[in-house]
């Protein structure tokens, strides 16, 4: 996850596709990385409390069990959420 934004998100929490993590804040223009497996089939979400103790709720691409890779989520200006993916299949 990475914060794009000139203040701190809050209460970062991502539920994925057969669990959940969180952390407290993400600095400004800072970076958090955390590894999961993926263990169902399901959308992944971010909900996250911006400067303004707005809460937002994104909800983010479909992930399948069985995928590895990377998942880049970028929390821009305006609290615009950009995901990026790069998953194969490894069976």
């Amino acid at each position: 996850m990475v914060n794009d934004e000139d203040t701190p998100v809050n209460l970062v929490e991502v539920d994925y596709p057969g669990g959940s993590f969180g952390v407290q804040n993400i600095a400004p223009h800072s970076t958090f990385h955390y590894r999961f497996h993926i263990l169902t089939n399901d959308r992944v979400e971010v909900d996250f409390t911006d400067a303004a103790g707005h809460t937002k709720d994104v909800k983010g691409p479909e992930l399948e069990q069985g995928e590895e890779g990377t998942l880049r989520i970028d929390i821009q200006a305006g609290d615009k959420v950009v995901w990026s993916t790069n998953l194969t299949t490894s069976k």
